[in-house]
């Protein structure tokens, strides 16, 4: 008997292409960088305060945490039980280190920014990466699997969800302004936890 392991289930699609929306979630972003984040490291923001019901961000993010409550129920068959944000600014020169999270679901979306890739020279600048959970990133692949890493090219208004398990890293960015993104933690309901068929749902 042959079975196929190890499969991982993500969303990509394009949400909220509004320009008047994405420019005040942008500007509220960058406030809020500029406020919580003093060291400028995409990954060194001290404020753990969830911006989707910080004070001052007011309903600027409400539509789009309703679309990725969306998304999650349509596409996963869960239900989220929280959903925690925070802006996440890259800089021209800067990347996210290889990571994973500790909730059962990520979500990234872009709100601005535009990478400048040159996949001939092997220039993938600005690409998030997805590491294949059967293997480490890098690790040989035999004949019949997958490429070891799937590289997503974002673009404003790209949402993508994934397990939290599947460790994930960016190439440096190069873009002429930075990149401004919010990073999602969703944890789901215990009960949807315990079913056996999400697996299988929407194919």
């Amino acid at each position: 008997m042959i079975r196929e392991l190890f499969s991982a289930r993500v969303y990509q699609g394009v949400l909220l292409q509004d320009v008047p929306a994405r420019e005040a979630m942008r500007d509220c972003a960058l406030a809020s960088h500029a406020r919580n984040n003093p060291d400028g490291m995409p990954w060194s923001r001290m404020h753990c305060q969830n911006i989707l019901t910080a004070p001052e961000s007011g309903t600027i993010f409400d539509a789009l945490a309703a679309e990725v409550q969306r998304v999650v129920v349509g596409s996963y068959g869960c239900t989220p039980m929280t959903m925690t944000a925070r802006e996440v600014v890259v800089q021209p020169g800067q990347f996210l280190p290889l990571h994973a999270e500790s909730t059962e679901l990520s979500a990234v979306y872009w709100i601005d920014g535009q990478a400048r890739p040159e996949g001939k020279r092997q220039n993938y600048a600005g690409a998030l990466a997805l590491v294949n959970p059967s293997g480490a990133y890098g690790a040989r692949k035999l004949p019949w699997e997958g490429w070891r890493s799937e590289l997503i090219h974002a673009s404003p208004g790209m949402l993508l969800v994934f397990p939290s398990y599947l460790a994930h890293h960016t190439h440096p960015y190069n873009g002429e302004s930075a990149s401004v993104e919010l990073h999602f933690e969703i944890t789901l309901n215990p009960q949807d936890m315990k079913r056996q068929h999400h697996h299988h749902a929407n194919r």
